[in-house]
């Protein structure tokens, strides 16, 4: 977590050093990130880079943080558009990203995440922005998706079906900007939402005929 002493640098000074981390981590492995070159590109002095965190380490979590919280907002607003099912949400999810991506506008805020993601060997999406500090609270879940729709059977239930959907979602999103056409990555995406909604979802009971 970063210090006071960062927090209370002018934000454009804020900025240039959490800038120069994020292109930093997108360019290289986390093991190969150079805070030399952040402080460079920030330009501060490397004395003033541990008054604001304690490591690399502590910078990197930071960052993971602030991706987290960004998109579990989206997944918020997206839940609350789709009235709690937590399915269509993320297939929303899921487009939203595949056309901002393509948006020249607005690439830009994805490359240094997905580039993040590539340089790190087996990381995925959904474990660097799902870290347990980063997942939204039971309760908090609880006030986004709506239980009624859902085959609830124990308190750990609902998050459980969160990490999945993540960990399904992030892999499909990454496949598909990879792609100039993500369509055939989205049919194999709704195909395995679908096998994932079977398994899940409440089922309704069967109507009796007389």
């Amino acid at each position: 977590m970063p210090s006071a002493t960062f927090f209370n640098l002018p934000a454009e000074k804020r900025e240039k050093l959490l800038a120069a981390a994020r292109a930093e981590f997108a360019r290289v492995p986390y093991a190969n990130a150079s805070i030399n070159k952040m402080i460079q590109a920030a330009d501060i002095p490397r004395g003033s880079f541990y008054m604001y965190f304690r490591d690399k380490e502590d910078l990197f979590l930071y960052l993971m943080g602030e991706y987290g919280k960004q998109l579990f907002a989206a997944i918020e607003e997206l839940l609350e558009r789709c009235q709690g099912d937590i399915f269509a949400a993320f297939l929303e999810l899921f487009d939203r990203i595949q056309a901002e991506y393509r948006d020249p506008e607005k690439r830009k805020c994805y490359q240094h995440i997905i580039g993040l993601v590539r340089n790190n060997s087996g990381a995925q999406l959904s474990s660097l922005l799902g870290m347990e500090g980063c997942l939204p609270a039971p309760g908090r879940l609880v006030e986004w998706v709506d239980p009624r729709l859902l085959d609830l059977r124990s308190a750990d239930d609902l998050g459980n079906i969160f990490r999945i959907l993540m960990g399904v979602t992030g892999q499909a999103v990454l496949r598909g900007i990879q792609t100039e056409d993500p369509a055939e990555t989205r049919e194999v995406y709704l195909r395995t939402l679908d096998i994932l909604r079977r398994g899940m979802e409440r089922k309704q009971p069967e109507t009796q005929h007389e």
